[in-house]
C-alpha cells in the first residue's frame, strides 16, 4: 500500500494531464477540420478529455484503498463505456475516441515525467 505522501506529490499530474489534453484536442480539431474530417477530430478531443480523467480515477481508488485489480477493471471499463458512448453521442465512429483515451495515457505519462524532472 502507499502511503499518503506520494498521492500528495502527484495531485498534479491529474491537472497537468487534463490541462494538455484540452490543448492538444483543441489542436487536434483544428487540424482534422482543416484536413476534412471534424467528426474525427471532435473523436479524438473527446477522447482525450474522458482519458484525462484516468488520473483523478487512479486517486479516487488509491484513496479507497481498493485492490489494484478492482481498480483497474473498473477504470477499464468506466473509460471504455465512456468513449463508446461518447462515440455514439458524436456519431463519430468508436475507434477515433479511443485512440483519443491513449492518447490522454501518453499526455500522463508526459506529465509525470515532466513533474519528475523537475523536483
Amino acid at each position: 500500500m502507499v502511503g499518503l505522501g506520494p498521492r500528495r506529490a502527484n495531485r498534479g499530474v491529474p491537472g497537468d494531464t487534463l490541462a494538455g489534453s484540452v490543448a492538444l484536442g483543441l489542436a487536434v480539431i483544428l487540424v482534422a477540420a482543416a484536413s476534412g474530417h471534424p467528426s474525427a477530430g471532435l473523436g479524438i478531443a473527446l477522447g482525450l478529455v474522458i482519458g484525462s480523467a484516468n488520473g483523478y480515477l487512479i486517486v479516487a481508488m488509491l484513496d479507497r484503498n481498493s485492490s489494484f485489480l478492482f481498480a483497474s477493471l473498473m477504470r477499464l471499463a468506466a473509460l471504455t463505456a465512456l468513449g463508446v458512448g461518447g462515440a455514439l453521442l458524436l456519431h463519430s465512429s468508436a475507434w477515433t475516441v479511443l485512440l483519443g483515451v491513449g492518447a490522454a495515457q501518453l499526455v500522463m505519462v508526459a506529465a509525470g515525467v515532466r513533474r519528475g524532472l523537475r523536483s
